[in-house]
């Protein structure tokens, strides 16, 4: 048999997948209403440009979202009126409370100039008793060496009791001033008792008026994210009631200005998608071709499929990528600069292993074992990467080897 013998060659070999996918939004979103209400206006439509929350500077408050529709619902505004109400009437007993220590302090205050006042009075009624107690046993000595009348006696003695009374008589009142000094001390720290009731009071109140004000602001439904409202599900005066998730929302907005292509790898390129890696995304409605990278994936392979689940992000400025569009996608999952290789057509396989044929000097076929690595596809063909068992001189048989023997002699013809 002739044969033409070829060589391994040295190229730059570049594994590609293609894949066919989907383009979704980059986010999308289902706005629900979270309290019942009636619909008192709708701001937008399908199709509409909305804008979400921002912030202008760091050292702004972030702006909420375009509002999208204004839900009504009277008894909240009712509830909140009166939780305001709540919250007043909880801040006057908190000045009602201040102003009732300022009183309890006043009366301390009080208490004690007359607690001072009774001890200098009871000074000066000691003294007064000391002198009609020494005057009374001076004139009683009189009385008995019968040098004053009995009636200058009687009218001392007199004296002396007024003083003794008078010093009683502080002396009670010395205690009933103490008595209110520590009534007021007790009313000061009751006082602040009930300021400390009056200020937990006025928190509560605050509290429940800010929860209402929470609930109310579910009436104003807003753009989560600057994108497009894609569907709208309620009219003006419609009475909503809170769905939940499962039920139909009454907006849904997609952000697209970043699109998501997905699609599935198999299972033998998978091994070899990493993210950042470049894609180049195909869409034939457009007949244009748009760049992206693989922006993640699963990770794990589906078992029904076997297949990786794999994220593209491509930029949309413009929105010609629109959700739901068909695309296919070229993935370059291995490059090998300066590779051996072969085509295809040169390699056998046989219980899961790879051999070539070589032709000897003495124009014999010999069977080389050899290790392949990645397949690269291009117009010409398809290359296969040699990762060992060939250094590069060898003369190889180039196609048909199911047609020839290890050992087989063969003529050699030289390609002009």
């Amino acid at each position: 048999m002739r044969v033409t013998p070829i060589k391994p060659a040295r190229k730059t070999l570049v594994r590609i997948t293609e894949q066919p996918g989907q383009i979704e939004a980059f986010e999308e979103t289902a706005i629900h209403a979270k309290l019942a209400g009636f619909v008192k206006k709708v701001h937008v439509d399908i199709g509409d440009q909305v804008t979400g929350p921002s912030r202008v500077s760091t050292d702004q408050p972030v702006q909420p979202g375009q509002i999208l529709a204004e839900l009504e619902m009277p008894e909240l505004d009712a509830e909140l009126m009166q939780k305001q109400a709540l919250v007043a009437q909880a801040a006057a007993e908190v000045t009602q409370s201040q102003a009732a220590i300022k009183v309890a302090m006043s009366a301390k205050t009080s208490a004690e100039a007359l607690v001072a006042e009774a001890r200098a009075s009871i000074e000066r009624a000691d003294a007064m008793y000391e002198r009609w107690k020494s005057e009374f046993e001076r004139v009683r000595e009189l009385v008995a060496k019968q040098a004053v009348a009995q009636k200058v006696a009687d009218e001392t003695e007199q004296q002396f009791k007024a003083a003794d009374a008078a010093r009683r008589e502080i002396a009670a009142k010395i205690k009933s001033v103490q008595a209110k000094l520590s009534e007021s001390a007790a009313n000061i720290e009751k006082a602040d008792a009930d300021l400390v009731a009056a200020q937990s009071k006025h928190k509560v109140a605050e509290a429940d008026e800010q929860k209402t004000r929470a609930l109310l602001s579910y009436a104003t439904l807003r753009a989560p994210f600057d994108g497009v409202i894609t569907e709208r599900h309620l009219d003006t005066g419609h009475l909503v009631q809170p769905s939940g998730a499962s039920g139909k929302p009454l907006f849904v907005v997609v952000r697209a200005d970043t699109v998501r292509v997905f699609l599935d790898v198999p299972e033998a390129d998978a091994g070899f998608i990493d993210t950042g890696r470049p894609a180049t995304v195909k869409v034939p409605s457009l007949a244009e071709v748009f760049v992206g990278k693989v922006a993640r994936t699963s990770w794990t392979l589906q078992t029904s499929s076997r297949t990786l689940r794999t994220e593209i992000d491509v930029e949309n400025p413009s929105g010609r990528l629109r959700p739901g569009m068909y695309a296919t996608a070229e993935i370059e999952v291995a490059r090998r600069p300066d590779a051996l290789s072969l085509p295809k057509s040169a390699i056998l396989k046989r219980d899961g292993k790879s051999f070539c044929l070589s032709v000897s000097a003495e124009n014999k076929i010999k069977e080389l074992p050899i290790k392949t690595g990645i397949v690269a596809v291009t117009a010409a063909g398809t290359d296969i990467e040699i990762l060992s068992g060939l250094t590069g001189d060898e003369s190889l048989i180039g196609a048909n080897l199911a047609a020839y023997k290890d050992g087989q002699a063969v003529e050699v013809i030289v390609s002009k």
